[in-house]
Parts: C-alpha cells; structure tokens; sequence
C-alpha cells in the first residue's frame, strides 16, 4: 500500500511557532484521526544528514535558543553587510549565496533546535508514495535528492503559501527573495503538483511559473485548500494563568489587536500613524501589537517603544502564548490587519471564530477569505483607518462558521491524493 510522507523538517528543527510553523504542527496534530478516516497511511517525517525519520511529536520550543539564534543571525547580516564595503564583489556575492545560506540557517537549527532521532525511525520512500513538502520549501535544496525521488515514480508536491518575495521583493530580506528564485529554478522540473493555500496563491504561482520558469507547467497539476481555525472553546473569559498585568491591558473597551509578524509587509506604521491622530483628536483607543519581531523594523520598534503612549494605550507583546491570543481575541473591539500583500491572513478567520470584528485592508486574498463579513479601509488613504475607527462604524459578524483544522487537513489528503 503507498503511503504519505508529510516532510516537517524546517518545523521539526527551527524552534518557531508562527506562520507557517503553526500550520505544520495544526497539520500535523489531525493527521492520526484524518489517516483512519480515509484509510491512509499519512507520517509526518523530518530529514537528518539527508535520511528520512519519522517522528511523533515535534520538540518543545527552548526561548533562550530561539532568541540567541536571532543574536547570531543578526551578527551574520551585519558583517555581510560590512563585507560589502571592504571585499571585491565575488568574494561579498558569495556571503549572499542561497547555498551558503541555508547551510547556515539549517546548521543553527540543528545545533539549538533538533532533537536526534533513533535509526529506528528511518523510513524509505518507495514506488508510489507521496512526499507533500510542507513547510519551508525553500529549504529543500537538494536537487539531486529531488530528481532521484521522481526517477524512483515519487510524488512529490509543494505546499505554497505565498510568492510574496518574488511578486513584492520589497517587503522581504535579499535572501528569501534569493532562496525562492534559486528553488524554483532548479526544483520545478521535480515537482508533479502545487497545492496553494488560496486560490488566489494558486493563481500567483501557476502565472509566475508559466512566466519566469523554463519548464513545461502544463504537465504539473495546480490546487488550492483553505487552512483551518480552531482554538479551544474551553479557555474562560479571564483566566487564572494568565497575568494580572496582561489582562489589565483588555480591561477597557475600545481596544484594537493586530496579530502578525512584525514586518515591512504588515504595515504596522499605518496602524500606528492612524492611531497616533485618534490620540491626537482625543479619542480613546488602545492599539495593541502581538507578534514577534521580524526584519528591517528596527526604525519602527524604535518608534512604539519612543512614543508617548507606549505602554499607556500603545502595546507591544512579543512572546504571547496561545491561550493569551485567545484571550486577547474574546477581549477586544476589533482586529486591524492591515498588509500591503498576505497567501492566507489566518488571524482574520481566527477573529471572527472568536467574534471579534475584522478591519482589514482592501486587497485581493483579504476579499477571497473575508468577504463580506469584514470592514475595509484603503491603503491609498492614509485617513482611512482612521475615519473607520472614528465613526465606530465596523461589520460585526455572529454565528460564523469555518473549517476546522482536521476538515483543512482532510482537504489537503484528499486534494494530494487526486493530484
């Protein structure tokens, strides 16, 4: 009997819990009950010194790695950049090679991150099983590896939540922007279907493929499925393990979320320049921040943390759990997401899982998700957001209802299965 292998290895050895990592361990999690429902046989594996184990459950996150991994990283970027001034122009090219760098990135991993597995666990794909790439495609940049797999009749399909740093390169680091060109250049060929998490991803990769990559696409197969929401209904509306100073923060009504990744894409400083003029006209607003700190935001970390307000009605949580979303969900007025370009927006349909009014830029994949169950302000208007909050005139959404992380798991099988 084939089987399907679901490759976690970026999820299994980064130590992260956001975005796409999130994803992999919801994926994950469903796949024992959605493997006995449709009779599959479905092991989440990861890959050491290029053997395939499976495992059972992914290791528990070390904060203290995780932020000293970020210590180095930034040290790397910094003396590239030093580079760039003292070193002829090949030697400073290759501190930018994709190979290079993932090597590094991959070796931190391994180093903070991997917990080792038993030989035991060793599995070998064999004629008509399926490989489902799941996470960090990137990453996969053993070419060879790759094109042995599809000579030994392996499936093999890529799971594509954006190509966000090819169609806007300006809101993402030189070298995912590197890593991705570099990937789908020399993976495509290998690759028999594309499963994006929108149909509006799978419209971005199927044009970008057809327009930039030397491969006949029309051999590879295209789908999309939608990601699920479901946090525990059990977590009450103040919780006795959730601080007294965090709740506090929620403990007035005109409070407004945004959830994501702090980043040049999300587009933060809008939030921030809206609310800094409803401060300016006396209206009282708390804008609260929860995410961790990404790229190229120092200049904008610098200026929450200057402002007068910082720490009043202007807050930025960075190590949040996930019973403390949940609460930050059920307790506030309205999430603002306010991205220049997004693959999916899962805290949109975690928001209005909770009740929470959206308001949300007005861009494609946000009206695909959201429709009409949203309010939508104008990235063009720098007084949108503004005007929107000032009137109190937001959608509110009761009774609303979407897929759950086993029905979006269940999807994704039997999408793969068909492809």
């Amino acid at each position: 009997m084939s089987k399907i292998y679901l490759d976690c290895t970026h999820t299994y050895n980064s130590g992260l819990n956001t975005g796409i990592q999130r994803v992999v361990k919801n994926i994950v999690k469903n796949i024992p009950s959605i493997s006995l429902e449709l009779d599959e046989s479905i092991i989440p594996i990861t890959t050491q010194n290029a053997t395939y184990l499976k495992f059972d459950e992914f290791p528990k996150i070390n904060i203290k790695n995780t932020n000293l991994k970020t210590i180095l990283k930034n040290i790397y970027i910094k003396v590239r950049k030093i580079s760039s001034y003292l070193l002829p122009k090949k030697l400073h090219d290759v501190f930018y090679s994709p190979k290079l760098n993932i090597f590094l990135s991959t070796t931190l991993d391994k180093l903070f991150f991997a917990k080792k597995l038993d030989k035991h666990n060793e599995i070998i794909l064999n004629d008509g099983d399926t490989l489902i790439l799941m996470d960090a495609i990137w990453l996969h940049n053993d070419y060879e590896k790759l094109k042995q797999l599809k000579k030994n009749n392996i499936k093999i399909i890529a799971i594509i939540y954006d190509i966000i740093p090819l169609s806007h390169p300006q809101f993402c680091s030189i070298d995912l922007t590197n890593f991705l060109k570099d990937w789908y250049k020399n993976s495509t060929e290998y690759i028999s279907g594309f499963i994006s998490i929108s149909k509006t991803v799978q419209e971005d990769i199927y044009n970008y493929l057809k327009n930039n990559i030397d491969v006949n696409i029309e051999h590879k197969k295209f789908d999309y499925f939608y990601l699920g929401a479901k946090f525990s209904e059990n977590i009450p509306t103040t919780s006795s393990h959730i601080s007294k100073e965090y709740q506090q923060i929620f403990q007035t009504q005109d409070v407004y979320l945004s959830v994501s990744t702090i980043e040049p894409r999300k587009n933060h400083s809008y939030i921030l320049d809206s609310f800094s003029k409803l401060w300016t006209n006396n209206i009282n607003a708390k804008c609260v921040f929860i995410g961790k700190i990404g790229w190229d935001v120092q200049e904008l970390i610098t200026k929450i943390k200057s402002h007068e307000e910082y720490n009043k009605r202007l807050f930025l949580l960075t190590e949040v759990d996930d019973d403390e979303l949940v609460y930050a969900y059920k307790n506030s007025k309205a999430l603002i997401f306010a991205s220049y370009i997004e693959g999916f927006g899962l805290p949109i349909i975690e928001s209005l899982h909770y009740s929470l009014p959206v308001i949300i830029s007005d861009i494609k994949i946000h009206r695909e998700i959201a429709k009409d169950k949203a309010t939508y302000f104008n990235l063009s208007d720098s007084n949108s957001l503004f005007s929107i909050i000032k009137s109190k005139k937001i959608k509110r959404v009761s009774n609303f209802t979407w897929q759950s992380w086993s029905d979006s798991t269940k999807e994704l099988i039997i999408k793969s299965r068909s492809l």
